[in-house]
């Protein structure tokens, strides 16, 4: 259930948003040509984190004044109009206005002030309000408080990957009641949603190349993801001289999916508890933490293959000892612990199993000493030399290089 907020705190329009963010952004000039002053070469490298940290919370709160205005021009005149104005008079490229005057828009149609009041403190960035102004509306999905809070914390790509309230005991409610009635969980119908709002295109841009874009459910692109990553591999081997960049291997790739040259073999990673008191299966997922619904985990085991496996803490089980890569088997295990890369949270599929301690330097190829990176974080922490620590839980993290 959705906590209802008082529609008269936009007072009928977004005028409360301008009001409301005055204050903070009145020091913003004066506070960012401050930085000019400041010699970036003689910063260590905390002290650089520390200004780049500053400046990142002074540009959401410019960002909130700048929502506060757009949401009053919206008010006023239109989604439509405010995006045409957007482009017109700031030359911002047209799908950029029309996400943000949308953005504006859904922040004055669902009152979300404190959303607004968060983005204007510098404690949430445009991304987390995006995602607040999506999800928080839906059916099932946490409050903007909720949201809120989590924004707070992690970074939006997170959040919207676990938007459903799994939490509330009114949800609860909700959910036993909606099963009796249809006989669907929330997960069921918001894949329902998003096939219901699938779309794909395939336009001439001004730069007379062709640019194809496609909005797929969570599985589907999912398992789209997978296929390319296969056929981008595929692509990377016949690149014996290694002059093509991946995103060139990957326009490659889905030309040769698309036309039929190649089709790779890719899995699906699903993973189940199983419940040894009960003798079910439980808490089933995708390796990247998305749930699934057991009706929806049936489907996509009617053709699996199953891995049926019970490993200890250490993993011992899956060490290859001086094996140069890791096997699928260790792959699969890696992609279920790390969730993706460790550094950008890039899906597993396109990662690479990087040696923690380095395979030159005699490292073993087993799971504790192994991470998921992707092609550009592998290659910046070697030219960067990133630590990597692994805590009591055994989920790797990078850490800044010593300074």
């Amino acid at each position: 259930m959705l906590v209802d907020i008082p529609v008269d705190r936009f007072g009928g329009t977004a005028g409360v948003l301008r009001s409301s963010v005055d204050g903070a952004c009145e020091a913003a000039p004066d506070r960012v040509a401050g930085v000019d002053e400041v010699d970036l070469g003689a910063l260590k490298h905390s002290e650089l984190v520390d200004e780049l940290v500053d400046l990142v919370a002074e540009r959401a709160r410019l960002e909130g004044r700048y929502v506060a205005v757009l949401s009053e021009l919206v008010s006023r005149d239109g989604a439509q109009s405010a995006a045409w104005q957007l482009r017109e008079y700031t030359r911002m490229n047209g799908p950029q206005a029309r996400s943000e005057a949308h953005l504006a828009e859904a922040l004055v149609e669902h009152s979300f002030t404190d959303t607004l009041d968060a983005l204007s403190a510098g404690e949430i960035q445009m991304s987390h309000a995006k995602v607040i102004a999506r999800e928080s509306p839906k059916e099932h999905r946490r409050s903007e408080s909720d949201f809120l809070e989590l924004c707070r914390a992690y970074p939006s790509d997170v959040i919207a990957r676990h938007t459903l309230a799994y939490e509330s005991l009114q949800v609860y409610a909700d959910l036993e009641t909606e099963a009796a009635a249809n006989d669907r969980t929330p997960v069921d119908a918001e894949l329902a949603l998003q096939r219901e709002e699938r779309r794909c295109s395939v336009l001439l841009g001004d730069d007379g190349m062709w640019h194809l874009r496609a909005d797929l459910d969570f599985i589907t692109g999912r398992q789209i993801s997978l296929q390319l990553a296969a056929a981008e591999r595929a692509v990377r081997q016949r690149d014996e001289a290694g002059e093509l960049t991946f995103p060139q291997r990957n326009a490659d790739a889905i030309c040769d999916l698309v036309l039929g040259r190649h089709k790779p073999q890719a899995n699906l990673v699903v993973v189940a508890d199983y419940d040894i008191v009960s003798g079910q299966l439980a808490n089933p997922r995708l390796d990247d933490g998305t749930l699934l619904s057991a009706q929806l985990l049936a489907e996509l085991a009617a053709d699996a293959k199953v891995l049926p496996a019970m490993f200890k803490s250490d993993w011992s089980e899956l060490a290859l000892g001086r094996v140069r890569s890791a096997s699928d088997a260790q792959r699969i295990v890696l992609a279920i612990r790390d969730g993706g890369c460790i550094g950008c949270a890039t899906h597993s599929e396109r990662c690479h199993a990087h040696h923690i301690e380095y395979y030159e330097d005699d490292g073993l190829t087993d799971i504790p000493n192994l991470a998921l990176l992707c092609e550009p974080c592998h290659i910046d922490h070697h030219q960067r030399h990133w630590a990597i620590d692994t805590p009591p839980d055994g989920t790797p993290r990078r850490a800044p290089p010593a300074t």
